[in-house]
């Protein structure tokens, strides 16, 4: 896996408002046995804060949680359905306002 791909979220009963996650961590740390994730949520009944990032992903309107990230055990056969590497700069900012506040 590789920095800001899109999987599917592995716990089923998440799906209706959480289809997918984003990989945050850097794929240049391989020997890990988790990383990094958000999910991309439906954003119908949310308020977005300024560490969501509103976007169209596969004919839907999610919104990237970035300050709902979470570690995520890389088990089981966990493949890419998808990329948001075109929005690399608008979510390292988002990291940056979560971890320093500007």
């Amino acid at each position: 896996m590789r920095q800001f791909d899109v999987l599917v979220n592995p716990d089923r009963g998440e799906h209706p408002w959480a289809p997918y996650m984003v990989v945050l961590q850097s794929h240049f740390l391989e020997l890990l046995e988790t990383t990094i994730v958000a999910p991309l949520i439906d954003d119908s009944e949310r308020p977005v804060t300024s560490v969501d990032i509103p976007l169209a992903y596969k004919g839907r309107n999610l919104v990237l949680a970035v300050g709902e990230m979470r570690g995520s055990a890389l088990t089981g056969s966990r493949r890419a359905v998808g990329s948001l590497s075109e929005h690399e700069d608008t979510i390292r900012r988002a990291l940056d306002r979560l971890f320093s506040g500007f």
